[in-house]
Parts: structure tokens; C-alpha cells; sequence
């Protein structure tokens, strides 16, 4: 259990910090205030940000300036909000996860977004239709707080080799889990035309990669109260770890990142990987010198389970007066301009939150990285499309959980262990972590 101390801390330190009642929202001032914007980007996407908070600053109709600074990653962040939460000490907004705000709610510090959402002088107006409402949810409690702002999205998709499927006889990417299997084992007993030792299904201990076999079943780890792993398509998923694991149809890499560079060698039929990762497989095939036709697409799913899990990167209001809070979230809200969209995208590789934006993103020369706009167009079309989206719980205690899922994922394969008695430890060990977090 959270001790008592530390909330009651957190809330005299930041007793201004709480979101103003709806009424005295609309009345709110923001003329001339300066916020603090604690951020984890590097290179081009600092870059990107910058212009993105130069624009905003030189622009706004309310004198508002943006203080942004890079904090190093979201660990680094983490530590320094959790130590200013203690000592009052804290910027007015921060980058994080759903995860990351449910800690800070739960301690006092996170804001609820959701009368800026709904407020009528500063509310989202005509961009209403156009913002990606839908990713909101995950960035909800369940009791209907909106704890974190999605401005962007990255996906989890499943990279395939169309030249290594077809002299393997297939015509394309699997789209059942049987169908996959058949792939899968059918390329780990498969010699290339040099000799190459092709294997099967790379496995590694990722526990949001997990997640998307179980949502591919339409299942969940959690159901908004209690964590569920000993559900059936929790259960199905390890077991499918298991199978391919017995069978010699799947494999450990050897190393992180080892599945990337033997699906650029060809020496792998498919692996799965993150939107944010496009480049780096680009940059794989063009050091390994093989050259293949490659794509990306959802994962192998039950009947009417596709899905695509998204992976959220936010901005946490986390406190301030009335006056910062309104300005910080008019800086949110310009953020998911069109054209601030289709902006960050274009540099990042990113998908932004403006429907309006991604539909700008039409030429490959508008990239920043011009090689990735096929594989970028097939995610941002299949967003589009109206598959459903799954994400992770945005809850504290899902930090912890997702090294015990990695553990399980260990059992099952390398060490051995039934499927039964690694979801019983597992089950058991999240259970714990969900009432050490409340």
C-alpha cells in the first residue's frame, strides 16, 4: 500500500495544483503566462519539438510562452516528477505513459484533462471531429478521469518477408493462428538456396508483444478491475509460445534486436516490431546487402479479432495555478493541429492525433525519412480503416506486471514450465502488484 505520508506531502505541495471546477475554468485568464514542458526526445524529434513549441510561442493570441527541456528518458522523468511530487518542486506538464499518470493521480499530482476537454471557451471547438478521440480511452481511468494527452501514436505490427514466403509456398502474411503456425514451422525446416539456416518465429520476453497475441483473440490482461491471465486467450497465447517452442518452429535470439537482423538476412520469415522501428530495419537490409520484398501488417487473429495495438507516448498535466493550467493545455491542444500533425509525423515517423494531418502525409518526399513512407502507409491506412485498437492498462502497477509477463514467457519456453503453473505464478504475482499499488 501507498503510504499515507507521501500523498499527504504530494497534496500540500501542490495544493494549487488541482483543476479548476468547470465554472471557473471558462473564466480563466492565460494572458502572458510561462509553462515548463519536461520532455524525453532527442535528435530529430527534439528538433521537431522545438519548432513545434517555437511556433506555438511565436503565434498564440495570448502571449503564452513554452519553457521545453529535454529531461533524458522516462525513467529519468519518473524519478525527477516522483522527487518533485514529494518536494512541490515540478514543471506543468511531462512526458509519460498512461502508467506513469496513474502513479501521478494516484499521489496528487496528475490532472484531470477532461474539463478542458469538455469546457466550452477552451474545449477542442471545430478540431473535435478531427482529433483521434479513441485513443483517449486508454489514457482514462476507470473512473473516466483522462489522466495523460495523446498527441501521438506508434503501432505494433508484425514485419513480413514476401520473398522468403513464397519459396516457401505462400502467397502472403498469415491471418490465422493456425496459418501462422504452418508458416512458421515450415520455415524452420527450410534451407535457403545458399545454405542459409532459416528459422522459425523469433520469441523474445517482450510483454507488449504478448499483449498482442492475447488481443488477437480478443482477450485483455486486464478487465478494468483485476488482471486476468488466467483467462482463455491469455492462456492460448502462452500456449502458442509453448507449441512453437516444443516444436523447433520458433527460436530465442540470440541477443536484443538479433530477430531484426536475421529478418534482414532472410533467416527469419517474420518478427514483430514497432512503427518506431521502421528505420532500423530499412538500415538492416541496407547492411546486410540482401535484398527482399518485405511489408507490415496486423497480427494473425481469431474471427473478427483483428486488431492493432497502439502504443501512446503522452504529455501529463501535473499541476500549476488555474492560469498555467489552461495555457499548458492550449499548448496540448496545438499540438494536434493538422498541421502540426502532419508535421510531426513527416519528421518523426510518428502518427499524429489529427485525422486531417495523417491525410496530408500523401508524397514520400515530405519525409524525413522517404524510405519508410510505404511501410508507414500501410499502418496509417490500416488505422484509418476502423480496425479495432488495443493498448495496454494504463494502471501503476503495470509496470511491475509487465517484467512478471516477461518471466512467464521465459517459463513457458526456455525453462520448461507448463503453461498452468507459469499463469498461476503469474497470476498470483500481479495480483500482489495491483494491491501493493493501491
Amino acid at each position: 500500500m501507498r503510504k499515507a505520508l507521501l500523498l499527504v506531502l504530494a497534496l500540500l505541495a501542490l495544493g494549487v495544483g488541482v483543476t479548476a471546477a468547470q465554472s471557473d475554468l471558462e473564466s480563466v485568464d492565460p494572458t502572458g503566462v510561462t509553462i515548463t514542458y519536461w520532455h524525453q526526445f532527442t535528435n530529430v524529434q527534439a528538433e521537431t519539438m522545438t519548432a513545434l513549441v517555437e511556433q506555438f510561442n511565436s503565434t498564440n493570441e495570448y502571449g503564452i510562452t513554452v519553457e521545453a527541456i529535454a529531461q533524458g528518458n522516462y525513467n529519468d522523468i519518473r524519478n525527477l516528477v516522483n522527487a518533485g511530487i514529494v518536494s512541490g518542486e515540478l514543471p506543468n506538464l511531462v512526458a509519460g505513459f498512461g502508467n506513469d499518470a496513474a502513479s501521478y493521480f494516484r499521489d496528487g499530482a496528475a490532472q484531470d484533462l477532461r474539463p478542458f476537454l469538455d469546457s466550452a471557451a477552451w474545449g477542442l471547438g471545430d478540431m473535435a471531429d478531427d482529433y483521434r478521440s479513441d485513443l483517449l480511452p486508454f489514457n482514462s481511468l476507470p473512473s473516466g478521469e483522462v489522466i495523460a494527452f495523446p498527441h501521438q501514436t506508434s503501432a505494433q505490427v508484425l514485419a513480413y518477408n514476401q520473398t522468403l514466403l513464397s519459396e516457401l509456398g505462400f502467397e502472403g502474411p498469415a491471418r490465422s493462428w493456425d496459418d501462422f503456425k504452418a508458416q512458421a514451422c515450415a520455415a524452420a525446416n527450410y534451407t535457403g538456396p545458399n545454405g542459409e539456416d532459416v528459422q522459425g518465429y523469433p520469441i523474445t520476453t517482450d510483454s507488449s508483444l504478448f499483449e498482442s497475441w492475447v488481443a488477437s483473440q480478443g482477450g485483455v490482461i486486464f478487465d478494468g478491475e483485476n488482471y486476468v491471465f488466467d483467462s482463455e486467450p491469455v492462456v492460448n497465447a502462452f500456449q502458442l509460445y509453448a507449441d512453437l517452442y516444443a516444436q523447433g518452429c520458433a527460436y530465442i535470439p540470440a541477443e536484443r534486436f538479433a530477430e531484426q537482423a536475421d529478418f534482414a538476412r532472410g533467416l527469419n520469415p517474420f518478427f514483430a516490431t514497432s512503427t518506431a522501428g521502421f528505420t532500423f530495419i530499412v538500415q538492416a537490409f541496407v547492411d546486410s546487402g540482401y535484398e527482399a520484398e518485405w511489408s507490415v501488417t496486423t497480427f494473425p487473429y481469431a474471427e473478427g479479432q483483428e486488431v492493432l495495438q497502439v502504443f501512446i507516448p503522452s504529455i501529463i498535466l501535473v499541476g500549476g495555478t488555474p492560469e498555467e493550467q489552461v495555457a499548458s493545455w492550449l499548448f496540448l491542444k496545438s499540438l494536434v493541429a493538422p498541421e502540426a500533425g502532419a508535421q510531426w509525423s513527416s519528421s518523426t515517423g510518428y502518427f499524429g492525433a489529427s485525422r486531417a494531418g495523417q491525410a496530408m502525409l500523401t508524397d514520400e518526399t515530405a519525409f524525413g525519412s522517404p524510405q519508410i513512407f510505404p511501410y508507414f502507409t500501410v499502418v496509417n491506412d490500416t488505422l484509418n480503416s476502423g480496425v479495432r485498437l488495443y493498448s495496454g492498462p494504463s494502471i501503476s502497477a503495470q509496470g511491475t506486471v509487465r517484467g512478471l509477463i516477461s518471466e512467464a514467457i521465459a517459463n513457458v519456453t526456455s525453462n520448461g514450465m507448463s503453461v498452468e503453473e507459469a499463469v498461476g505464478i503469474l497470476q498470483a504475482g500481479a495480483d500482489q502488484a495491483l494491491a501493493d499499488s493501491q
